[in-house]
């Protein structure tokens, strides 16, 4: 399934039950191709790259609340990992079509409303599924920038997401806070929890251009090394591992982290440029260690929480004209997020986030594993 920027490969649950989680990850490890040391993941569907580098499970609710549940899977690209500990609002997308062509929901036209249950951050979800024929319509004239044509628009709006991995919006009870790297310096970072946990820093402060495109920023090796030690630090914060060295090896989905930066005219992956007043904010996510080709939604969405807090970095930067609507400007275009936030006294509030993307089915079939990976051996080298 192409979910938004991302692409995964789905499982329906009833068919991965009868497995243990060990020779489970293994059989998605095998299905993507990792891991590959050439990072090309040549052997499995994997694509080489962590927005293509990604599985999940659905299957139907126990629980009457929800309709379906979504289980996802960060694969590593180099490595024999696989993290659970997030989710992916690209791919969430594509949760509510493949549920209505599984035939694990009813279709209604012209728009099936789905409640989601996202397991691994325990947060819901409502997508609205435009239908045609039964089917999940595929169609239509709504572009996201990223993807080279256009579809049918899905509309996603995530119910109460604050707190998905610490249980509070602002896991360190500050909006910003200054952290020491181990080369004696000290950076200001804001880390908001909204969707998922995510860590910012202002590219300025780190001698960064976050106009640049994801080639140019992967190039600069020190700048990835200061990314992702301030990445394991967030982590340490967040209780996810006792040190830094242990979050580098054992924590490595979340939380993201993100340079962002004033709006600024750029030239985007496509070629195309936009006009600086089209544009609230400038930004570069990082994801597994190497820069998103576009902006992951789950990301996106935390930014425009982020936005609407009083004292994060990415408000101080950010030139939105309200809190609901934020134009963020990404390597390959633009995305438009909203979120409702209030203040509650000293804390803040999220009522919902909302976003719109596109999907499709891409295949379907039968993904073929090595008996050895399927009695729990990896299949490939460390």
């Amino acid at each position: 399934m192409r979910g938004g920027t991302s692409r995964a490969v789905f499982f329906r649950d009833e068919v991965m039950a009868p497995y243990d989680r060990v020779t489970r990850d293994n059989i998605i490890l095998t299905a993507l191709g990792s891991s590959d040391p050439d990072g090309r993941q040549i052997d499995g569907l994997g694509g080489g790259m962590s927005s293509l580098s990604k599985a999940a499970i659905i299957g139907c609710s126990a629980n009457p609340a929800y309709d379906v549940t979504f289980n996802f899977a960060q694969v590593d690209v180099k490595k024999l990992f696989v993290d659970w500990g997030g989710t992916c609002g690209n791919m969430s997308a594509a949760v509510g079509p493949f549920a209505i062509d599984e035939g694990l929901i009813p279709a209604v036209e012209p728009v099936t409303r789905i409640h989601v249950l996202a397991t691994n951050t325990s947060k819901s979800y409502i997508a609205h599924v435009p239908v045609r024929d039964g089917q999940a319509d595929v169609e239509g004239d709504y572009s996201i920038d990223g993807v080279p044509g256009p579809g049918a628009r899905i509309a996603l709006e995530y119910l109460k997401p604050d707190g998905s991995l610490s249980g509070d919006l602002l896991p360190t009870g500050l909006p910003r806070q200054p952290i020491r790297l181990a080369d004696g310096r000290t950076v200001t970072i804001s880390i908001v929890d909204a969707t998922l946990p995510m860590v910012y820093v202002r590219a300025a402060e780190l001698g960064a251009d976050a106009t640049l495109l994801a080639p140019a920023l992967d190039s600069d090796r020190a700048l990835q090394a200061t990314l992702e030690e301030i990445r394991c630090h967030a982590a340490v914060l967040l209780g996810m591992a006792p040190n830094v060295e242990m979050a580098h090896d054992q924590v490595k989905a979340v939380p993201k982290i993100a340079i962002v930066a004033p709006p600024a005219a750029y030239r985007s992956s496509s070629g195309g440029s936009g006009s600086v007043e089209y544009i609230d904010l400038v930004s570069r996510a990082i994801s597994m260690e190497n820069t998103h080709r576009t902006f992951p939604v789950t990301s996106s969405m935390c930014t425009a929480v982020a936005v609407a807090i009083t004292g994060t970095v990415v408000q101080e930067v950010s030139r939105a004209a309200g809190t609901e609507r934020l134009r963020l400007g990404h390597p390959a275009g633009m995305m438009e997020v909203g979120a409702k936030v209030q203040r509650r006294g000293t804390d803040w509030e999220v009522e919902s986030v909302t976003t719109q993307r596109t999907a499709r089915r891409i295949m379907e079939g039968v993904i073929l594993v090595p008996q050895r990976a399927m009695e729990g051996e990896s299949w490939f080298r460390e």
